[in-house]
């Protein structure tokens, strides 16, 4: 390939990062957020850093079946792996849960809340369930765990979630 060519393929690679960047960003981080339990810096933190390795490895991940799914997975592994040496307890308040999705007004911000009180895994499997839409299968693997044990999870993670939501309306 000529050196021109080069560079208008390089340049055309990073103009399709960058849109992908901006589109994708918000949710990302609004996903890893809630696995974060509402602490921004290290959602953002991992967010970021997992941004980086896709801009690395942009050649790759662009072609990938879901981009998103993979930087949102190493979004989390980073965020998790944070937590893990940290351990803090952050609650997520009703203020931090607009950073939730500033954006979106259907977003319900009790139920986000009651999601950042659930364990480190549950809250993940509900993140990657539904705001990832990645089915079980998928989620065994990025958890490294059976998908029966995902089933578990999303299942005890809802009862405790409707436990806490109803204790809140009584």
């Amino acid at each position: 390939m000529a050196r021109g060519g080069l560079v208008g393929a390089m340049a055309e690679a990073t103009h399709a990062f960058d849109e992908w960047f901006r589109t994708e960003h918000p949710r990302v981080l609004s996903a890893v957020l809630i696995v974060c339990a509402g602490d921004l810096q290290k959602a953002e933190d991992a967010t970021n850093d997992a941004f980086i390795s896709a801009y690395e490895k942009w050649h790759r991940v662009s072609t990938m079946q879901s981009p998103r799914a993979w930087v949102t997975k190493v979004a989390i592994n980073r965020a998790k792996r944070s937590f893990m040496r940290r351990r803090p307890h952050v609650a997520l308040t009703n203020d931090d849960s607009a950073l939730l999705s500033a954006e979106d007004p259907a977003v319900d911000h009790e139920l986000w809340a009651a999601v950042a009180q659930l364990s480190m895994r549950q809250r993940t499997a509900i993140v990657l369930r539904y705001v990832d839409d990645l089915p079980q299968a998928a989620i065994a693997a990025e958890l490294d765990i059976s998908p029966g044990t995902v089933a578990a999870t999303l299942n005890h993670a809802r009862r405790n979630l409707r436990i806490e939501l109803e204790g809140e309306a009584s």
